[in-house]
């Protein structure tokens, strides 16, 4: 049963791990074009990339699952989310990868989404708290 209060968390969780497996997958399956689009010429890169996206989408599945949700798990998706998307903007704006135009904008929007998912599973765990 979901409380009202832990609604918000297993929602933003549930769309977290959903987001997270299909971008996976589709990294490994285009692992190699998209290495292209990016602008990155080990496309390894992409695979590891998707494989951890594969994993942490299953975990934070059965995470936001498990009643009551987990909380370490929750604490780990949304602290992990605000920190990938901080490292994202200052690999993209450092210019530390060399990305096409066209990859640092894709990545760019990607860490934006990452960001809103951080700020939604922070409110819910601040809603769990009360």
């Amino acid at each position: 049963m979901v409380t009202s209060n832990s609604s918000l968390l297993k929602t933003a969780l549930f769309i977290d791990s959903v987001v997270s497996f299909i971008s996976g997958i589709a990294l490994l399956l285009f692992s190699k074009a998209i290495a292209g689009f990016l602008g990155l010429s080990a496309s390894w890169i992409v695979l590891v990339v998707g494989v951890i996206a594969i994993l942490y989408g299953i975990e934070v599945y059965l995470a936001a699952r498990a009643e009551p949700v987990h909380m370490g798990i929750a604490r780990f998706a949304a602290y992990g989310n605000l920190a990938g998307a901080l490292g994202i903007a200052v690999l993209v704006f450092a210019n530390l990868v060399p990305f096409t135009t066209a990859g640092k904008w894709t990545v760019a929007l990607a860490a934006d989404a990452v960001l809103v998912l951080a700020i939604f599973q922070h409110a819910g765990l601040r809603r769990l708290a009360r």
